[in-house]
């Protein structure tokens, strides 16, 4: 079962009040989201692209 299919079979059995304040909440982390910098998201980017620092040995620099 993926992440979204537990997450909404969880909501189905909260009350109304919870699931507003879900909502809410997910509606806050959209806005947060596009109102993120093009730099944070240039620097996110750049650091995917690269991929994991390879290791040093530093014993012999």
């Amino acid at each position: 079962m993926s992440v979204q299919e537990i997450l909404i079979e969880e909501i189905r059995r909260q009350p109304e009040p919870v699931v507003r304040e879900v909502l809410h909440y997910l509606k806050f982390l959209e806005r947060q989201r596009e109102s993120e910098s093009p730099m944070n998201s240039l620097v996110a980017d750049t650091w995917e692209t690269l991929g994991p620092a390879p290791d040093v040995d530093y014993e012999k620099l």
